[in-house]
């Protein structure tokens, strides 16, 4: 059974994913996490400091579900390493019917000028995204697998993020998931 800390955390990344920090009241995450007010303020200060750690804590399942297994895989290629990302993210959104987008994306559309708070944590995930990337990129490059056109791995790296970005948005405006599956064929026919 979930503590009440783990509680409060777990139902704030639910409502902050279906109606955004700004959407999600104190009373919506008290009545979804069953946990009072005063229990509330016990872990943490604020709705700002609880929207960090939903941040972190969704980093790592990120981490855990969709970039260790893809990006991290050294059992797939370089290349295959990157297609396996957006394919997760496919699998993911088509879960969700095509109806919650990107977590981090969505929260950065939303907060990057209002909470700098907010958004620091927001970019160090995409920064660390391009990275793991850029560095499936660079091994890709030295195998011979493909090439970048002279670009580095780190320049290849941002559009490639801002590519599936972009279809996770448009897969979620218009509740199918044709960008991001173009996005894909795009990919495989770009890479080589």
């Amino acid at each position: 059974m979930a503590n009440n800390k783990d509680r409060v955390l777990n139902a704030a990344m639910d409502l902050f994913h279906d109606y955004g920090f700004q959407g999600t009241g104190l009373e919506d995450i008290l009545s979804s996490s069953g946990v009072c007010k005063s229990n509330f303020y016990y872990h943490f200060k604020s709705k700002e400091e609880l929207g960090v750690k939903v941040i972190e804590r969704k980093l790592q399942e990120m981490r855990d579900t969709i970039m260790d297994p893809s990006l991290g895989n050294l059992q797939l290629s370089p290349k295959e390493r990157v297609i396996a990302l957006f394919e997760r993210m496919l699998a993911f959104i088509e879960e969700q019917e095509c109806r919650k987008g990107c977590f981090f994306g969505n929260l950065a559309l939303e907060l990057s000028d209002r909470s700098e708070e907010l958004r620091k944590p927001l970019s160090s995930f995409f920064t660390e995204m391009e990275a793991k990337v850029a560095g499936c990129l660079q091994e890709g490059c030295q195998q011979g697998e493909f090439a970048l056109g002279g670009l580095n791995p780190e320049e290849a790296a941002l559009p490639i993020v801002s590519m599936l970005q972009g279809s996770l948005l448009l897969s979620k405006a218009h509740k199918e998931s044709t960008a991001l599956r173009n996005s894909i064929k795009l990919l495989m026919m770009c890479m080589v």
